[in-house]
């Protein structure tokens, strides 16, 4: 492949590692599908000449888009970009994700972005029931790839001992289930939605590209809310769903009232039938 010498684009004097300004920019042709999966990236010996760096400097970089899952290193062979992972998920299904994924024989992990008590907005408000609530942000990869953030509020009273130690690659529902919390579901939309510069950053999209958000609230048996959120899913995502026939119309009162009534009347006519000819 083609690759056009890239030194301009470094910066020496700005305090970020060359390796690492280098793994960005192979990272955003990535992103921007200029280097699609299965593509070979140029050899250490050309992003070296290509860069002005040494060859450590082009291998660290290297490694860095490896353990993004990137890439794939093959000894000989040099790297390849890799395929992202496919995210399947059950619609109809509240959580559960990790087993999903596990089913595929992928590994699903969880990074705590962000957690903070908070004024929750005025939708999350209304679903919890609560003023005061905590929003913690995470970050969900496949095999080291992130392929959804998502952002929850959920009631600080009744979690009031969480943290981002506590919630780092676990699954909240299950947390929720140690502290006697059983999650039943609850209503969820999903819908298409433009990625901003932050979610293209942590889910490898473009700017503008087309996200699946879904949004939701889980409650308990007794109707208590656990949980409101939105969860961003990279584009390739795939949501199943197990869709059943509707069942025919059953009998309507209205229409068994109006069936009485024709009965009925027919009752009646054939009375009088009987009465005009005697009976014969």
């Amino acid at each position: 492949m083609n690759f056009a010498p890239q030194e301009s684009l470094l910066s020496r004097s700005s305090g970020q590692p060359l390796h690492a300004q280098i793994r960005d920019i192979l990272h955003q042709h990535i992103v921007d599908q200029s280097l699609v999966a299965g593509t070979p990236l140029p050899t250490e010996e050309e992003l070296q000449k290509n860069f002005g760096v040494s060859r450590s400097v082009v291998r660290q970089a290297l490694a860095g888009l490896a353990e993004e899952g990137l890439i794939h290193r093959q000894r000989g062979r040099g790297s390849v970009v890799a395929a992202a992972p496919v995210l399947r998920r059950h619609i109809q299904q509240a959580g559960g994700l990790d087993q999903q994924a596990a089913a595929s024989g992928q590994r699903m992990a969880t990074h705590i972005h962000s957690i903070q008590r908070c004024t929750p907005p005025r939708e999350a408000a209304k679903a919890l029931g609560v003023a005061d609530a905590w929003q913690i942000e995470r970050v969900r990869s496949l095999d080291s790839v992130a392929v959804a953030f998502m952002r929850t509020w959920v009631p600080y009273g009744a979690f009031s001992d969480f943290s981002a130690d506590l919630l780092e690659n676990a699954s909240l529902l299950s947390v929720m289930r140690e502290r006697g919390f059983e999650p039943v579901g609850g209503p969820r939309s999903v819908q298409a939605v433009a990625s901003d510069r932050m979610l293209a950053g942590v889910l490898q999209a473009s700017v503008g590209e087309p996200l699946l958000l879904l949004r939701g609230v889980t409650r308990d048996a007794s109707g208590m809310g656990l949980e409101w959120f939105n969860v961003w899913h990279s584009p390739n995502t795939i949501f199943d769903v197990d869709a059943q026939v509707a069942p025919a119309p059953s009998m309507t009162a209205g229409r068994i009232s109006r069936l009485r009534q024709l009965a009925s009347e027919l009752e009646a006519e054939l009375s009088q039938i009987d009465v005009e000819t005697g009976g014969q």
